[in-house]
């Protein structure tokens, strides 16, 4: 596998368009590379009450975030706004969990098998069209993650287990990437609270 930075794979996604993220470029692009270690390093910041959402990059058409995850952490289920997305686990031990996607609101959900545990190394794709889910650091390890979307999610459906219903949900994150006009990270800044 070839090794490659953020910078190699801003450089491979920005020139790409909405049709671009529904072919299988990008499969073909990560099936034969890996990040190379530390590369998201200024990216990588944790929260003590629940999971952090360190956004890399967004443009119109696309956004690649890095996830941090310390131990017990977990999403809540949800959808991913109609967008498809790739998930590659950095470094930990991350167990995903998928559910048939609801027909309403407060339809009532069905596990779809048993839940998987990714590591690094491990690719996962999921849209919309495969169902909803959730992501929970279940070790005793911190972990992080690598998420891109195609295109941005603004918004999601967030299934709440009190009131067994989804509801929709702003997103938000910790903090997020300021770049040149060159193409160089400038900085990662401190966000408003994360929302989700």
């Amino acid at each position: 596998m070839t090794s490659i930075s953020v910078s190699d794979f801003l450089e491979f996604l920005t020139p790409l368009k909405a049709q671009d993220f529904k072919s299988e470029k990008v499969d073909r692009f990560l099936e034969a590379r890996w990040f190379s270690e530390d590369t998201f390093l200024p990216f990588i910041h944790f929260r003590d009450d629940t999971y952090g959402r360190n956004l890399v990059f967004r443009n119109n058409f696309f956004e690649l975030a890095i996830l941090t995850w310390l131990p017990g952490h977990r999403t809540p289920i949800h959808d991913h706004g109609d967008q498809r997305c790739w998930m590659m686990v950095e470094s930990g031990e991350l167990t995903f969990k998928n559910y048939e996607y609801p027909a309403s609101d407060s339809a009532k959900l069905k596990p779809l098998g048993r839940a998987k545990a990714i590591n690094r190394g491990t690719k996962v794709y999921i849209d919309d069209d495969l169902g909803v889910h959730s992501i929970t650091n279940a070790t005793q390890k911190p972990a992080v993650s690598v998420h891109l979307y195609a295109a941005p999610i603004n918004s999601c459906r967030i299934y709440n287990e009190a009131t067994k219903r989804f509801e929709r949900k702003l997103l938000s994150y910790l903090t997020e990437g300021v770049w040149s006009p060159e193409g160089e990270l400038i900085e990662s800044r401190l966000c408003e609270p994360l929302l989700f």
